[in-house]
């Protein structure tokens, strides 16, 4: 018996599972495979416009944006805990006996 291929535009539904087909297939019923791959290109917003949108939805909930001040002391912290990490962690390997490898000047 030979394997009949069948291609037929469909739009898959939103719950991600359920396919809707734009023609009738003239297949018996049974058990069939599909494969799905998109017709030109993926619509939706661009990253631009999602960020955006995102933007000002948390601006309509009352979100004040960080100062240049309050990010300059985050990102300070920020180094203070990666710098407070890498000196445990030379502290650690001095305990070895071994020298440490340089890695932040290669």
């Amino acid at each position: 018996m030979t394997a009949t291929t069948i291609t037929v535009e469909a739009t898959l539904q939103p719950d991600g599972v359920t396919l809707h087909l734009k023609n009738r297939v003239a297949m018996p019923p049974g058990l069939v495979t599909v494969t799905v791959q998109p017709v030109g290109p993926v619509s939706g917003p661009a990253m631009l416009e999602v960020l955006d949108r995102i933007h000002h939805d948390q601006q309509q909930r009352g979100r004040k944006p960080m100062t240049e001040e309050e990010m300059a002391t985050e990102i300070a912290q920020m180094q203070a805990e990666d710098d407070e990490y890498e000196r445990r962690w030379r502290e650690i390997w001095s305990q070895t006996g071994m020298k440490a490898e340089r890695t932040d000047n290669p």
